[in-house]
C-alpha cells in the first residue's frame, strides 16, 4: 500500500470512526429527538389541555335545551304594634323551559366546536412548528459534530508536523521561515478548531433547548452524517404547490376561523328574534309558621325581544291559592296578597335604549369577518409562496452538493500529488500542509452541504406539510451512507483489499456506473 493511500485511510477513517459513548448519556436520533420534544413541549401540552375546556363549554351551552328547575322559599314576619303579629311562610318547585330563542343556543354549540378545532388546528401547527425546528437543529448537531472531529484530528496531526519541524530545524533541515510557516498553519487550523467546537457546542445547547432538557444533560448523537445518511434526489412528483398546500393547518385554520366569525355574525344578526319560555311552580304556602300546609300552583308565559338597541319584555302568570292567603311576587311591582281561588297577573316591560352596543357588536362582527376573508386570502398566496421557494431552494441545495462533492474529489487529488512530490522532496512540508488545509475545508464544505440539503428538504416538507418519509428524500441505514466521503473509504478499503492498483481502478469504473443509476453524482469523476 503507498503513501497516497494509507494517509488518505487514516484521514476519512479518523473522520467517519465516531465513538462517543457514555453509559450515563442520552441517546439520540431524530425520531428519538422528535419524540422527546413534543413529550416535553409546554406549548403542545397547554393546547392539548384546552380541548376540556370546549367541551365544557359545549355543555354549558347544550343545557339552555333542558328545563331549569330550582326550589325557592319565601318568609315573611310582621312585628306590629297595636296590632297582631303577622307571619307567612311558601316553598315551591318552580320549572323553566325555553322554547324558542331564534337558534341563538344552537349557534352558540356550533361556535365552540369551531373554537375546539381551531385549537386543534393551533396545536397542529405547533406541532409542525416545532418538529422543523428540532429536525433542522439535529441536521446542524450532526454536522458540526462532524467537523469538530475533522478539524480536532487534523490540528492533531499538525501539532505532531510542527514537533517534528521544530527537530529538523535544530538539525538543519528547516530554515526558520519554514519552522515559521508551520506554526502559522497550525494558528489557522487552531482558530478554525475553536471556531467548529463553539459551534458544536451551541447546536448543542440548542437541541437541548428545544427538547426542554437540563442543559447539562448529556447526549450522545446516534447517527453519523457521512456514515448513516442515504441520499437521494429532490422528489418533485406531488404536483403544484398551489394544490399540495390545501391540506396545511394554517389554510385549516383560517377557513375555520371564517365560519365561525360568519356563526357569531348569524347570533348576533337574529337578536331581534324573541325568546319564548315557559314555567310553571308548585307548593305549599302558610300564613303562620311551619309547617306549610295550603295547596298552589301555576303557570307562566313569557316573551322577550330585542328592538334595536331597546328590549322589551312581556309576561303572563296564571295561579292557584287552593286555601288561605298568599303572596304572588310581581316582577317590577314587588309581592302581591292573593286570596283563595284563581290569581292571574300580566307585566310589559320596554327598556329604552338600554343596549348601545347592540348596532356596534353587529359592525364589530362583519368588519371581523372582512379582516379574516382578507387575511385567509393573503395567507395562502404566503403560504404557495413559501412552498415554491421551499422548492427552488431544495433543488439549489442538491446542486451545490453535486458542486461541492466534485471539489472535494479534486482536492483529493491536489492532495494526493502534494504528497507523492513531498515523499521524493519535491515540496516542503508547509505545502502539504496548506493541501491538507484545502482538503479539510473541501471535508466541511461537503458536510455543510450535505446539512443544507438535509434542511432544505425538511423545510420543503414543513412548507407543503407532505411527511419527510412519503417524499423519501434520505434514508438512515447504519454503515450503508452513500456521502462522498463514504464512497471514499470503502473504496479504499477494496483498494487494499485487492493489492493492484490497475483491478482496482477497474473495480472502481464498474461501481461507479452502477451507483450513478442509484445516485447520479456521488461518485462523478
Amino acid at each position: 500500500m503507498n503513501l497516497e493511500s494509507l494517509t488518505c485511510i487514516l484521514l476519512v477513517i479518523t473522520l467517519l470512526a465516531l465513538d462517543l459513548s457514555g453509559e450515563s448519556a442520552l441517546p439520540l436520533d431524530m425520531e428519538g429527538a422528535e419524540a422527546v420534544g413534543l413529550t416535553n413541549s409546554v406549548i403542545l401540552a397547554s393546547l392539548k389541555d384546552r380541548r376540556e375546556v370546549f367541551k365544557m363549554l359545549a355543555t354549558e351551552k347544550w343545557r339552555n335545551f333542558l328545563p331549569r328547575v330550582g326550589i325557592s322559599y319565601f318568609g315573611l314576619k310582621n312585628a306590629n304594634v297595636n296590632q297582631p303579629d303577622s307571619q307567612y311562610n311558601d316553598i315551591r318547585l318552580q320549572l323553566n323551559q325555553l322554547l324558542f330563542d331564534g337558534g341563538e343556543t344552537s349557534l352558540e354549540i356550533e361556535s365552540v366546536k369551531l373554537q375546539e378545532l381551531l385549537n386543534h388546528e393551533d396545536w397542529k401547527i405547533a406541532r409542525e412548528k416545532l418538529l422543523l425546528e428540532i429536525r433542522k437543529a439535529y441536521v446542524r448537531l450532526i454536522a458540526s459534530e462532524t467537523k469538530s472531529f475533522a478539524y480536532t484530528k487534523s490540528y492533531e496531526r499538525t501539532i505532531r508536523q510542527l514537533k517534528d519541524a521544530k527537530l529538523e530545524r535544530r538539525e538543519g533541515f528547516l530554515t526558520d521561515l519554514q519552522e515559521i510557516e508551520i506554526a502559522n498553519k497550525v494558528q489557522e487550523l487552531e482558530l478554525k478548531l475553536l471556531k467548529a467546537k463553539s459551534l458544536h457546542l451551541q447546536n448543542e445547547i440548542e437541541i437541548k433547548r428545544l427538547l426542554n432538557l437540563p442543559l447539562d444533560t448529556p447526549i450522545v448523537i446516534k447517527d453519523s452524517l457521512v456514515r448513516d445518511y442515504v441520499f437521494f434526489p429532490p422528489n418533485l412528483s406531488f404536483g403544484d404547490e398551489f394544490r399540495i398546500i390545501s391540506d396545511k393547518p394554517e389554510i385549516k385554520k383560517s377557513r375555520i376561523a371564517i365560519e365561525n366569525l360568519r356563526t357569531r355574525t348569524e347570533i348576533m344578526d337574529n337578536h331581534w328574534k324573541p325568546k319564548i319560555s315557559v314555567g310553571g311552580y308548585y307548593g305549599e304556602n302558610v300564613n303562620g309558621a311551619l309547617p306549610v300546609k295550603n295547596e298552589v300552583y301555576g303557570f307562566s308565559f313569557s316573551v322577550q325581544t330585542q328592538l334595536g338597541s331597546s328590549t322589551n319584555q312581556t309576561s303572563t302568570n296564571y295561579g292557584i291559592q287552593t286555601d288561605g292567603t298568599g303572596i304572588q311576587r310581581i316582577p317590577g311591582f314587588g309581592p302581591q296578597f292573593v286570596g283563595r281561588g284563581e290569581n292571574a297577573f300580566n307585566s310589559n316591560t320596554l327598556n329604552l335604549f338600554d343596549d348601545l352596543s347592540y348596532s356596534r357588536k353587529i359592525y364589530e362582527g362583519k368588519i371581523a369577518l372582512s379582516d379574516a376573508l382578507r387575511t385567509s386570502k393573503l395567507t395562502e398566496i404566503s403560504l404557495q409562496a413559501e412552498a415554491f421557494k421551499s422548492k427552488e431552494k431544495w433543488i439549489e441545495a442538491w446542486q451545490l452538493l453535486s458542486l461541492a462533492n466534485s471539489k472535494f474529489l479534486l482536492s483529493l487529488r491536489t492532495w494526493n500529488s502534494v504528497q507523492a512530490k513531498f515523499a521524493i522532496g519535491f515540496l516542503k512540508e508547509v505545502d502539504l500542509l496548506s493541501a491538507e488545509s484545502e482538503l479539510i475545508k473541501s471535508v466541511e464544505e461537503v458536510t455543510s452541504s450535505l446539512a443544507s440539503y438535509l434542511e432544505s428538504g425538511i423545510e420543503y416538507c414543513y412548507a407543503t406539510s407532505i411527511a419527510k418519509e412519503e417524499i423519501n428524500f434520505f434514508e438512515i441505514k447504519k454503515d450503508k451512507g452513500n456521502s462522498v466521503l463514504f464512497e471514499l473509504l470503502k473504496n479504499e478499503n477494496r483498494s487494499n483489499n485487492s493489492g493492484n492498483d490497475l483491478e482496482y481502478k477497474q473495480k472502481i469504473e464498474s461501481k461507479s456506473v452502477r451507483k450513478k443509476y442509484e445516485y447520479p453524482f456521488f461518485l462523478e469523476e
